[in-house]
């Protein structure tokens, strides 16, 4: 039998049992969110994996610096990048015959009986990487590089077929199969990569394993080329640190000849040289990698031959000294990167001013499309 109590220490001992109730309840409580926060905690500090640089990284020297600009230069700069972007696309995007690719014209051939318009590899792959920086301004960006990169598929190379021929005739039904261009195939891996990266639900093609194919093909197509055909490529130094690491175990030893570009004992005088696109090429190259990777060596390099590179751009800005295949407006492009990273404001704004209100020829889609590529530089677009 259970003892009798009074109202009065029932109340007691009701309230007694409840405290000690609630203090169990709390102490089980505490201990439940401490042994919880220790396993969402991990025993040891974790080892992020090592991103490859890129332009989107913050620089050792932002880029605004190198190339300040007020707000309303910036705007100004950026309403004409879009201007001459647009009479670009206007002008010098074609379609093919059946509709679905897109193409720009580098000249005219005659093939039997008739001419046919002529597009090159290396201007596809700029107006590829053009689409995509003009993402913002251009609703049809997306389906214009797919377009761009289509007709590149359709004209294989004739060893490796993986790869493109170097040149092609996009209304010609069965163009002549030519060998590839070992520089302008890295730049069309690079804007393709690119480009999906900026849009990531791209799927007219299986990109992944396409540019890593592509990656690969060129990789021991390079490794076959006869040492005089490998010194008339232009340097590529930012687009093989760029694509590295797609495939790291790749040996670039073939390409990457030229590191350090401009070497100051081949390039003791730029105007000299008897290749003007391999310069050009190369300078901008070099200047890309001093600019938006940094990298010492190829600020160096650029530093050294700092009084040429003024003379170059100062007798192409009064005179022009190219030849029919590579344009004034493609080299004065080409120099844009070099001259940023070197500060030199003056002569930016003096290439900034040329560039903004020149005219290519119609057969110049090369020289169009660096123009508007020097643009975004100038621009802070890149």
């Amino acid at each position: 039998m259970f003892p009798q109590l009074d109202p009065t220490d029932a109340t007691y001992l009701a309230g007694l049992i409840l405290n000690i109730l609630g203090v169990l309840l709390f102490f089980v409580l505490a201990v439940w969110m401490i042994q919880r926060k220790k396993n969402r905690q991990p025993s040891e500090t974790p080892v992020l994996p090592v991103e490859p640089i890129s332009k989107q990284e913050p620089r050792l020297v932002p880029y605004e610096i190198l190339n300040p600009l007020s707000p309303e230069e910036l705007s100004e700069r950026s309403s004409a990048l879009q201007q001459a972007y647009r009479q670009w696309k206007a002008e010098r995007l074609l379609p093919t015959e059946e509709g679905r690719r897109l193409f720009l014209r580098t000249g005219v051939e005659k093939s039997g009986l008739r001419y046919q318009l002529v597009a090159s590899t290396q201007t596809q792959a700029l107006a590829i990487l053009i689409s995509t920086l003009m993402a913002e301004a251009d609703p049809q960006a997306s389906v214009q590089a797919e377009a761009l990169f289509a007709s590149l598929l359709a004209h294989p190379a004739f060893d490796p077929p993986e790869l493109s021929s170097w040149k092609f005739m996009p209304d010609l039904p069965r163009s002549p199969k030519l060998d590839p261009d070992a520089h302008a195939e890295l730049w069309a891996i690079y804007s393709m990569l690119a480009a999906t990266k900026r849009w990531p639900g791209l799927n007219r093609f299986h990109y992944p394993e396409l540019m890593l194919g592509r990656l690969q093909a060129l990789n021991k197509y390079a490794e076959t080329l006869p040492a005089e055909s490998l010194e008339r490529l232009p340097f590529s130094g930012y687009l093989l640190k760029s694509l590295k690491p797609l495939d790291p175990v790749l040996n670039w030893s073939a390409l990457d000849r030229h590191r350090g570009f401009p070497n100051p004992n081949e390039w003791d005088d730029f105007t000299s040289s008897p290749d003007t696109s391999r310069l050009g090429l190369s300078l901008l190259q070099s200047g890309m990698l001093a600019l938006l990777d940094r990298d010492p060596e190829s600020e160096e390099a650029l530093r050294s031959l700092h009084v040429n590179l003024i003379k170059l751009v100062d007798e192409y800005l009064k005179q022009g000294l190219s030849d029919l295949t590579f344009s004034t407006i493609a080299m004065l492009s080409c120099t844009a990167p070099a001259l940023i990273t070197l500060q030199e404001r003056e002569l930016t704004d003096l290439l900034w001013a040329n560039l903004s209100c020149a005219q290519p020829d119609k057969n110049d889609s090369l020289g169009a499309t660096l123009r508007l590529l020097a643009m975004a530089f100038l621009a802070n677009q890149v």
